[in-house]
C-alpha cells in the first residue's frame, strides 16, 4: 500500500548527503562488533554494535538510516552526536542495514516487515550482547521514520520509546496502524515548510494521531512550522536520550 505514495517521493541523493551532513560532525566511533548478520534473506540484512561497559545488561537504541530506501547505510551512525555522548554512559546501540526497494521488488511492507527481524535478532540474543531485552526503543531518519514508526505501532515487539526525525512523505499511510497501546513518540523535523519531502505537517499529523490515541507524543521542529522549537543551549539529541531514560524506568509495558 507504500507504494504509490512512495514511488513519487524524490527523495535521491539530497536526502542520503543531507543525512551524512547532519551526522558527521565530531569523531567516528567504531563499533564494536560490525556486520553482524540478523537474517540470510538479503546480502544488506546486517547490522552493527556499539556495546557499552557494564556489569549488567544495558539499555538499547536501535538505528535505520534513511535514503530513500534506495541508498544509504549503517555507518552514517558511528558520528552521531547521541552515540558519541551516551555510549560512554551506559547506552548500547545497533545501526541496522536492510534491502533497498529495488532488492523486494518494490514492495515497501517487505522492507518493513523485513526489519522487524533485526529486533528480533537483538532480542533473542540480548544475554550474548549483555542488552536489556526491556529497555529497547528505536530511531530512524527519513525512510528510517517510517520504519521506525512502523516497527513500534504496527508490530508488537515490546519497543518502549520510538524517535523518528524527518518525517517524510508516506506517513499519512502509517497513521491508522498507529495504536493506544503502542510505545511513547518523540517526533522531530528540521525542515521548513518549503521541504516537501519532509514536510513539517508531517510531523504534525503524527502528533495529531497520538493526541487521538492517548499515545504521549513530544513534536519539536523549526520556528514557523507549528511544532514546538528548542530552547537556546537545548540539544535534540540530549531531549530524544531524556525521552527514551523515561520510558526505559516504566516498570511494565503493554505493547508486547
Amino acid at each position: 500500500m507504500f507504494r504509490s505514495l512512495l514511488k513519487r517521493s524524490k527523495f535521491g541523493l539530497v536526502i542520503f548527503f543531507g543525512l551524512f551532513f547532519v551526522s558527521c560532525f565530531g569523531q567516528s566511533v567504531s563499533p564494536t562488533t560490525a556486520d553482524i548478520r540478523y537474517s540470510k534473506e538479503f546480502e544488506r540484512s546486517l547490522l552493527d554494535l556499539w556495546l557499552a561497559d557494564s556489569d549488567k545488561p544495558t539499555p538499547l537504541v536501535v538505528n535505520f538510516h534513511g535514503g530513500g530506501f534506495k541508498i544509504g547505510d549503517k555507518r552514517s551512525l558511528q558520528r552521531n552526536q547521541i552515540l558519541r555522548s551516551y555510549l560512554p554512559r551506559g547506552v548500547s546501540f545497533a545501526s541496522v542495514n536492510y534491502p533497498f526497494i529495488q532488492q523486494v521488488d518494490g514492495n515497501y511492507s517487505r522492507i518493513f516487515e523485513h526489519c522487524a527481524k533485526s529486533v528480533l535478532f537483538i532480542q533473542r540474543n540480548a544475554r550474548k550482547f549483555n542488552i536489556d531485552p526491556n529497555r529497547i526503543s528505536v530511531m530512524g531518519n527519513s525512510a528510517g521514520a517510517l520504519i521506525t514508526c512502523y516497527l513500534g505501532h504496527a508490530k508488537k515487539l515490546g519497543i518502549r520509546s520510538i524517535f523518528p526525525t524527518q518525517q517524510p512523505k508516506g506517513t499519512p499511510l502509517l497513521l491508522p496502524l498507529f495504536r493506544s497501546d503502542g510505545p511513547a513518540v518523540m517526533v522531530y523535523n528540521r525542515s521548513g515548510k518549503g521541504d516537501k519531502i519532509h514536510h513539517p505537517d508531517f510531523a504534525i499529523m503524527v502528533r495529531e494521531r497520538c493526541k487521538e490515541l492517548g499515545v504521549r507524543c513530544l513534536a519539536y521542529g523549526v520556528r514557523g512550522t507549528g511544532l514546538q522549537t528548542l530552547s537556546d543551549g537545548e540539544s535534540i539529541h540530549d531531549l530524544a536520550m531524556e525521552f527514551f531514560q523515561k520510558s526505559w524506568k516504566k516498570k511494565s509495558i503493554n505493547n508486547q
